[in-house]
């Protein structure tokens, strides 16, 4: 990894549900708008940016799946401090 892919990394927001969601409408957007004409002309391109199209979907996915477990992970987090606190309850 240079410099730039470095500070690129670090520099990085966190990407929330909602942007995932804005990034896959624009996605289904993209595609319907491109599909959706009376005759489809297949261009030059169109096989390279099905390979993004691919690997966006994906890295959507995985993205989502990350967010879900560190979602779990807190929800699992309140649910300990909870059972804790009506175990010092239960013991008063």
């Amino acid at each position: 990894m240079n410099e730039t892919d470095k500070s690129i990394v670090s520099s990085s927001k966190k990407i929330d549900r909602e942007k995932l969601l804005e990034m896959s409408s624009w996605l289904v957007e993209s595609l319907y708008i491109r599909l959706n004409v009376s005759r489809f002309k297949p261009r030059d391109g169109d096989g390279v940016k099905l390979q993004y199209v691919r690997a966006l979907v994906g890295t959507i996915q995985a993205h989502n799946s990350i967010l879900r477990d560190e979602q779990l992970e807190t929800i699992e987090a309140r649910l300990a401090a909870l059972e804790g606190n009506n175990g010092n309850k239960n013991t008063r």
